[in-house]
């Protein structure tokens, strides 16, 4: 199954090569007319395919995923299941309401146990940094209202903000791009809502951990993607006060500096929509 596997991989990486069309981060090279592949992305690549043939032969069994590398063919048949994602048998064109709906309320009450009830959707991105800075940079609990105990838990931490984020990215997969016209947004308001979902997912998970690059990266994709450089500015500079030698942080806002080197951290103007 793997030597199949790996064989479709190349024989359609090959074909991608030819057409400039590789992955950000999939090293692929011919050295002598061979192909070489290398590296997390092309490795994942594989393990996808893998995963698809487990699944296309056990159709009578019902899978879930947590997940620790997006898997592409995943997505349009994913949603949010607790802690989790389900995979369902069937590609999903849009996401169940009542599925989105469960999952805030399953992640409000967990964050509001772990670091109080203060986070809400409407909770600015400007308060959202305030608690991180205050918490994470100058390790004031003085009025905090969630669990200490885990505050102090950095494994803990990580693990949940890793969950929060797979989900936000679901969300977010759905508003790039990426997704076939079939499964994003059918309206101005759906896709208004899927917004303000997956960027209150990504704030919770955030929060939960400051310090983790990859929710920093993926917050800040789904902010500059929507024309907040502000906010995402906002982000990235509370990430890198949290852990001030991640060069990946550092790299990030760096990159939002030069595309927008007159934004301020502390402006006041309206955020905009994300465009169809």
């Amino acid at each position: 199954d793997l030597q199949k596997c790996f064989t479709e991989y190349v024989a359609d990486v090959q074909r991608r090569l030819k057409e400039n069309r590789l992955k950000p981060g999939e090293d692929v090279r011919l050295e002598d007319g061979r192909l070489h592949v290398s590296g997390q992305v092309a490795v994942m690549s594989i393990n996808a395919l893998l995963a698809k043939a487990i699944f296309d032969r056990n159709p009578d069994r019902q899978f879930f995923v947590e997940e620790s590398f997006p898997l592409d063919w995943m997505y349009p048949c994913l949603e949010p299941h607790g802690l989790i994602l389900k995979l369902n048998r069937q590609p999903l064109t849009r996401l169940p309401p009542e599925s989105i709906a469960a999952d805030e309320a399953h992640w409000r009450k967990l964050t509001a146990d772990m670091l109080g009830g203060w986070l809400r959707r409407e909770t600015p991105v400007r308060e959202t940094v305030d608690f991180v800075e205050r918490v994470y940079v100058h390790h004031d609990l003085a009025g905090f209202a969630g669990d200490r105990r885990f505050i102090e838990n950095d494994c803990a931490r990580r693990i949940f903000s890793k969950l929060r984020s797979s989900i936000a990215g679901l969300y977010a997969w759905r508003l790039g791009p990426g997704a076939p016209a079939q499964f994003r947004p059918h309206s101005e308001a759906e896709q208004q809502h899927l917004l303000a979902q997956a960027d209150f997912a990504f704030r919770q998970a955030f929060v939960l951990c400051p310090d983790s690059p990859e929710v920093t990266s993926r917050y800040v994709h789904l902010l500059t993607q929507a024309n907040r450089i502000d906010d995402a500015l906002l982000i990235a500079g509370a990430a890198l006060k949290v852990d001030p030698q991640n060069t990946q942080v550092h790299d990030l806002l760096d990159g939002l500096k030069r595309k927008a080197p007159n934004r301020g951290e502390h402006s006041n103007k309206p955020e905009p929509q994300l465009s169809r």
